[in-house]
């Protein structure tokens, strides 16, 4: 049994008309009475008494139309609510967002966002790991990163962060603070799980000009959440975006060191999905999120741009770190 069949029974019930059912379907009468007929087999007993001048159900007839009725029926409500879907956002929203923005980020999500938009059913998560968007389900990713490797993924940049180079006072301190980037090689850093613990460099500026530094990576962590609190322990320096780090800046538990080489460096805050263009659900969280960047603190408004790399696997989220292991 098809849906056409459930559909063309149906029509034929209600207008008792094989050439008017057949035509509102788009098939030849014959073509209709060969599917009648094929239903009948199918079920073992006749639906439709014919005569040449008019036609009637049997009981098994107006039987079976009272449950495909309901099948129709609901045939219609599924129709209606996908048409719904595509004309206003509405359902489930899945988006993945780094540690540094969630406090920021989550409360508007949940207040006002949800205002605004009061049919979509927020799904979100934390994490500032590379994920996979296709098996993940994910809708939309946000991540930090210098730039994005090759993907199969549509890319949009929301916003910049100043890169910032800190340590906790107290480690500047018992360790002292150095007066050139050349003298981090002799300090502990600290990068995001992924970063090699030889031929490791940061990059700054000095005089225009780009400026390698090496460095040596004492602690690595999964998550900007880890590797800040182990900054603000005193274990080391920390060269991240400003956005990681701002609450811990103005409250003076990380300290900027080195200013002048890291002015004119920046990460992008991109939005990430799969196909050209994002699902309505989507989009309107994606114009949310770059609504909201520009009032937290260490993010900064740039115009917007999207990108679609390719050559890397469907659905990995790459990313490139300046010694910071991978951006997340």
């Amino acid at each position: 049994m098809v849906i056409l069949d459930v559909v063309l029974f149906v029509r034929i019930a209600e207008t008792l008309s094989f050439k008017q059912a057949a035509k509102q379907l788009s098939i030849s009468r014959a073509q209709a009475s060969k599917r009648i007929a094929a239903l009948e087999y199918e079920i073992g007993a006749p639906l439709i008494y014919r005569s040449s001048r008019s036609l009637c159900l049997t009981s098994a007839g107006e039987t079976l139309l009272e449950y495909y009725r309901r099948v129709f029926q609901t045939m219609e409500e599924a129709r209606v609510a996908v048409e719904h879907l595509r004309n206003a956002p509405a359902g489930r929203l899945r988006v993945s967002l780094p540690t540094c923005l969630w406090v920021s980020l989550l409360p508007r999500l949940y207040g006002d966002f949800l205002q605004r938009h009061p049919e979509i059913v927020l799904d979100a998560h934390v994490s500032d790991a590379c994920v996979d968007v296709v098996a993940g389900g994910y809708d939309v990713v946000i991540r930090i990163a210098r730039r994005l490797n090759d993907s199969t993924l549509t890319a949009r940049r929301l916003a910049i962060s100043p890169l910032v180079l800190a340590a906790a006072p107290q480690y500047l301190q018992e360790r002292g603070c150095p007066s050139h980037a050349s003298e981090l090689i002799k300090h502990r850093c600290l990068g995001l799980q992924g970063t090699r613990s030889n031929a490791v460099a940061w990059q700054f500026r000095s005089l225009n000009a780009s400026l390698s530094v090496p460095i040596n990576v004492w602690v690595i962590a999964d998550s900007y959440l880890a590797l800040v609190l182990a900054a603000c322990s005193g274990i080391g320096f920390i060269y991240v975006p400003s956005v990681v780090i701002a609450p811990q800046l103005r409250e003076g538990t990380l300290q900027s060191v080195l200013p002048e080489l890291c002015k004119g460096i920046e990460w992008g805050i991109y939005a990430m999905h799969c196909g050209r263009s994002p699902t309505k659900n989507a989009a309107v969280l994606i114009d949310f999120v770059r609504e909201m960047l520009p009032t937290i603190d260490g993010v900064e408004a740039h115009q917007s741009f999207s990108q679609r790399p390719s050559a890397a696997p469907a659905g990995n989220v790459n990313y490139s770190g300046n010694g910071s292991g991978r951006a997340g």
